[in-house]
Formats: C-alpha cells, sequence, structure tokens
C-alpha cells in the first residue's frame, strides 16, 4: 500500500492515510525519524511496525513528562499511560509496561522510594496510623509488602500519632461521656484502633491534669 497523505492531529499525532482509504495515527516524533513520506509503499508488516514503534515511542514521552511533574509507582505509571482523553485504553498495555520497565530500569521509577516518601508524608504531616497508611499506598500501586516495609521503618507509634492529631486539631477534653464517644468516632473513623484511641486520650488527660 502506498501513502497518499499526512495530516496533523490531537497533539502529538498525525493521521497517516494509504491508498486503500486506510487511516493511522502515529506518534509526530516517530513520523518525523522514520524513512517514509507522501509516496512511499509499505507492506503490511512495514505498516504494523510504524505502529508499534509509535506506540512505544508515545509512551515513553508520556512516561518521561509525567515523571517531570510528580514521582509515580511502576504500577500507577502503567495505568496512567494506559488512558487516553480520560479513557482506559487496554490495547496499550504492552507499551504502558514496557515504558513503566525502562524507567525503571533508568531509575527514574523506584517503588521502595517513592513508597518511603509517601509514608513519611502520611505519618508524619497526616498522621495517619499504619494500617491507614499501608493501604493509602496500596491505592498508589505499591505492592502490600514493600508499603509495610516503608511504614514499618518509620517506627511510628499509633498511640502517639492520634495523640498528635488530637492536638493538631484542637480537641477540647471530653467532659461526658457522650462527648468521648463522639471524639473515639472521629478517632475511628480517622483509622485508629480503639486500644490506641485509648491510650491516647488517657496521654491527653494526664497532660491536661499536669498542665494545672
Amino acid at each position: 500500500m502506498r501513502i497518499v497523505e499526512v495530516r496533523p492531529r490531537r497533539k502529538h499525532y498525525v493521521a497517516v492515510l494509504t491508498d486503500d482509504g486506510g487511516e493511522m495515527l502515529v506518534d509526530k516524533r516517530t513520523w518525523e525519524e522514520s524513512p517514509y513520506g507522501v509516496g512511499s509503499s509499505l507492506s503490511v508488516e512495514q505498516l504494523e511496525d510504524l505502529y508499534q514503534r509509535s506506540e512505544r515511542d508515545r509512551a515513553r514521552e508520556k512516561a518521561v513528562f509525567l515523571l517531570s511533574r510528580r514521582d509515580y509507582s511502576r504500577h500507577e505509571l502503567e495505568q496512567k499511560l494506559c488512558r487516553e482523553g480520560g479513557r482506559f485504553q487496554a490495547d496499550r498495555r504492552e507499551y504502558a509496561a514496557e515504558a513503566a520497565a525502562r524507567m525503571e530500569e533508568l531509575g527514574y521509577v523506584n517503588d521502595e522510594a517513592y513508597a518511603q516518601r509517601l509514608a513519611r508524608q502520611y505519618q508524619c504531616e497526616r498522621l495517619y496510623p499504619r494500617r491507614r497508611a499501608v493501604e493509602k499506598l496500596c491505592e498508589k500501586g505499591v505492592d502490600r509488602a514493600t508499603a509495610q516495609q516503608a511504614v514499618a521503618q518509620l517506627d511510628c507509634e499509633d498511640a502517639q500519632l492520634a495523640l498528635e492529631f488530637l492536638h493538631k486539631k484542637r480537641y477540647n477534653i471530653p467532659q461526658s461521656d457522650e462527648e468521648a464517644q463522639k471524639l473515639m468516632a472521629a478517632l475511628s473513623r480517622y483509622g485508629f484502633a480503639y486500644e490506641d484511641i485509648r491510650r491516647a486520650i488517657y496521654a491527653w488527660q494526664e497532660e491536661e491534669n499536669h498542665g494545672n
């Protein structure tokens, strides 16, 4: 088949039109670096090879762009690379996986370092208890074992985090059982276990007593 026209398309693509009525989107840079032009004759295999090189190049370029803006876990990056126009494109999984693997090989993606940075943010800044921090890391595409290790390395006690949370939110010492139940419910919704909540409230009351 012969290429009869090349038209600019959205963002980083051009449309390659062939004399059999076909149209294929190709990454603009891939097209410019290819040996083809209008009038070139290609076999079906050559056209497929051009498409695959285009998808690989586009995935890598997008991966570099995304990583220049923030860190990603490998899984999270793969999922992001599969999305186009807000929709998940299943046919891009292979190219997304290859691009993410290449970024990891180059050192731009490191799940362990990524998990450690996020764990520190979740626990030291947002005061998430261990269980919630692990779950949030898993939501970011970090595998559970890596997430648990990152959180464990910080060695933050949930009871102490709950106490810091009470100070941060400037809660008042409960004056009745009803107020105590509401406070415990608030801490429970945040992810703290009952025993850690009880210890935190006790330590808080002790601080107030000694302060007075």
